[in-house]
């Protein structure tokens, strides 16, 4: 079932201007971080400015992939059982709307701008474009599809083997993609940098990182690198790309300035997921192997602390504000808050979601899922 023009367009408008309730006074959704499990029912929303949980959002099935919107007043969850999205106001945790997807919603992104909803199925090869004033639109013949992700300027950059799609996100029409070469393997990551200028493209299996600029379509550098990469991390100021190398065992550290590598940074323990804090300026890596968490100063390129923690990561996020990192432990629903400022594990906090795996900050302010 298609979406109607009338029915996309008036989800959009409701997550720009309905009101949040009556008690939006008592937190800022701003400084919201969502726990989410694709075997828990419900999501727990944690205030990072009391360590808390201040509510719960009911669920009728079970989740998929979800994404906070209008500045963590919005989330929208993907049904990991059916075809649907359903969009909820975090303060009160009422539905605000809810349809259904031609595309089961496995994989989800959001534009840049806010305003155009991309859901795939990697089985299918097809991916589905929701745009409000709209008809839906479902691009197929995508087999193999591994990986998503939107620049700067609203096309979607789809990885289905070892090609990369290019998909205008208001048209749905699919225009010349990018030379990879399928000697190097199937695409496994891909990003672009804020500021729109480049797509990184990764071909991990074979430690493979290329640089494509976006307005020419043409590659800048290809780089080989310990196999196998992890996902790649843009700076939010355009400056640098992290890149976990030889199976997370060291942090890459490139220039977008040289496209070459800038420095590489040794790890305690292989890192399997990370994100950044304090401005930007602190890497932070999850190692599930040592249970454990390593903080990095990326301005002068030395270890600050390693902390064990009391369960195995599972994923992470910064607060709004940077200074704490919140990750998600295997067992029992619990969440330990690190402060990154001085390197501690400051508090356990009991969710009671049962096997979390992520944490989603109401601001996208460093985080790698």
């Amino acid at each position: 079932m298609q979406w109607s023009v009338v029915s996309v367009a008036v989800m959009f408008l409701a997550l720009s201007v309905l009101p949040s309730g009556g008690s939006a006074a008592a937190s800022d959704p701003s400084s919201f971080l969502f726990v989410v499990s694709p075997s828990a029912s419900d999501i727990a929303v944690i205030d990072s400015g009391t360590d808390a949980v201040v509510s719960r959002i009911r669920l009728s099935a079970l989740p998929g992939p979800v994404a906070a919107l209008d500045r963590g007043a919005k989330l929208l969850v993907a049904s990991g059982t059916g075809h649907r999205l359903t969009v909820f106001d975090t303060v009160t945790g009422t539905v605000v709307a809810e349809y259904p997807t031609t595309v089961s919603p496995t994989l989800l992104e959001m534009a840049p701008d806010g305003r155009t909803v991309a859901v795939a199925d990697p089985a299918a090869g097809a991916v589905e474009l929701v745009r409000p004033g709209a008809s839906a639109m479902v691009v197929e013949g995508l087999s193999g599809l591994g990986a998503m992700s939107f620049e700067a300027g609203g096309r979607l950059m789809v990885a289905h083997g070892s090609s990369v799609a290019l998909i205008d996100g208001r048209t749905g029409r699919s225009g010349p993609g990018l030379g990879i070469m399928e000697s190097d393997g199937p695409v496994t990551h891909l990003a672009a940098t804020p500021g729109g200028d480049l797509a990184i493209v990764v071909q991990g299996e074979r430690g493979v990182l290329s640089l494509f600029d976006l307005r020419t379509l043409t590659r800048t550098v290809r780089l080989v690198l310990p196999a196998p990469l992890g996902r790649p991390f843009p700076s939010p100021d355009n400056q640098f790309v992290l890149i976990p190398v030889d199976e997370g065992r060291a942090l890459s550290v490139l220039s977008t300035w040289t496209y070459r590598e800038s420095g590489r940074l040794p790890l305690t323990a292989p890192v399997s997921g990370f994100g950044l804090g304090v401005l930007q300026s602190v890497f932070v890596g999850l190692s599930a192997v040592s249970r454990s968490i390593q903080t990095v100063d990326l301005r002068d390129r030395r270890n600050l602390a390693v902390l064990d923690l009391p369960g195995m990561p599972k994923a992470g996020a910064p607060s709004a504000d940077g200074t704490k990192f919140y990750v998600a432990l295997d067992d029992g629903g619990r969440i330990a808050v690190v402060d990154l400022l001085r390197p501690s594990v400051i508090r356990i906090v009991e969710t009671d979601i049962g096997g979390p795996v992520a944490v989603v900050p109401a601001l996208d302010s460093g985080f790698c899922h």
